[in-house]
């Protein structure tokens, strides 16, 4: 039943989406594992290019692994993410599908004016995109006010420059080191 219905979500967004099925057409039958502990899911790609929920197989055409913090790193749309994913398998496949699924829009507004009307759609779709900007305001304002009183108040962070102190610090001690044990090498010889 919950595959169903993820499938049937999918397929409608994916509908949406006209150029998805476009990229996803060449890989049709093909299967693309991911896990993500503790869900475990799988996706084929269909005739037309939709997806829909895999049953449970014993081998998948392309892997792709990642944590629950690298999801949400994806999620925000971080650069450096991406290249901490572990793909296996036809990677042509699994970067195609990350592509598609990074990019796929969902029309909600489209779709709430079929039950509420436009204008309730459109006022519903402004209120939740004002709501998602305010919130993600403030959540970024509460982190930077949060590093700030780690870093001067009650420092549990080190500032940049420290940290970038530090590591100077400890590439002289290293060099040092080296030089130190250098002579004490041609001091045995003699």
């Amino acid at each position: 039943m919950f595959k169903l219905l993820l499938t049937r979500i999918l397929n409608h967004v994916i509908t949406q989406n006209q150029w998805a099925r476009t990229h996803l057409l060449p890989f049709n039958g093909k299967t693309v594992s991911f896990d993500m502990p503790p869900v475990h899911a799988s996706l084929t790609v269909l005739e037309d290019g939709g997806l829909a929920m895999a049953d449970e197989i014993s081998h998948a055409d392309a892997s792709i692994y990642l944590s629950a913090s690298l999801a949400l790193r994806l999620l925000a749309k971080d650069s450096d993410a991406m290249s901490q994913v572990r793909i296996e398998g036809d990677t042509n496949l699994a970067k195609t599908l990350a592509i598609v699924l990074q990019n796929i829009k969902w029309d909600y507004e489209e779709d709430l004016s079929k039950v509420f009307g436009d204008i309730s759609a459109n006022k519903v779709s402004t209120f939740a995109k004002d709501t998602a900007k305010e919130a993600k305001e403030q959540v970024v304002n509460f982190a930077e006010m949060a590093a700030e009183y780690w870093q001067e108040e009650n420092p549990l962070i080190a500032k940049k420059r420290h940290v970038e102190d530090f590591v100077q610090q400890v590439d002289a001690l290293r060099d040092d080191v080296e030089r130190l044990e250098k002579r004490l090498a041609k001091i045995r010889v003699k």
